[in-house]
């Protein structure tokens, strides 16, 4: 079990980068629709046959893909924001297909590093943000971070996956 206190881990060559480009160039030739996070291929996921197995084995950790969440293709928006979670156990894995950067954010006011402490805030004003950290991303490269992170994406497309860890 990956340890409560390890909020985001990075990940070298998930993807080749050419495959990455491949997969961006195929993407992106389909139709984008907006939605909450940012622009998505409606309707469509795209999610390897042998998905589990491969999370568990990169991230050492026995993890279930939720597929209904998963090998989305999104161009995101860039504001801070949190993501919709269930469970303790979960995770958002990251993939960029073009050059991404993440960035980790605190409220500064109340020092609140994530929405299980607290998110009611304007994520709109960025004046009321700390800047934590920033992790720039190559294609094929990955990032896994706790959902209730404030967080932002600077970039291109991305490929979404979310995770459960189940031991």
């Amino acid at each position: 079990m990956i340890s409560p206190l390890i909020k985001l881990i990075t990940v070298d060559g998930f993807f080749s980068p050419e495959e990455a480009t491949r997969l961006c160039t195929i993407a992106k030739s389909l139709s984008f629709k907006e939605l909450e996070f940012g622009y998505e291929i409606e309707n469509f996921n795209m999610i390897p046959e042998n998905a589990d197995e491969l999370f568990s084995s990169v991230f050492n950790a026995k993890m279930v893909v939720d597929e209904e969440r998963s090998g989305i293709f999104r161009v995101p928006k860039h504001f801070i924001h949190f993501e919709g979670f269930d469970s303790p156990n979960e995770w958002i894995f990251v993939c960029a297909l073009e050059k991404s950067f993440l960035t980790i954010y605190e409220h500064i006011e109340s020092g609140t590093q994530h929405a299980l402490q607290d998110y009611r805030f304007n994520f709109r004003d960025m004046l009321q943000w700390d800047y934590q950290a920033q992790h720039q991303l190559s294609p094929g490269q990955g990032v896994l971070l706790r959902p209730w992170l404030f967080h932002s994406m600077d970039c291109g497309l991305v490929q979404i996956f979310r995770l459960r860890e189940t031991e």
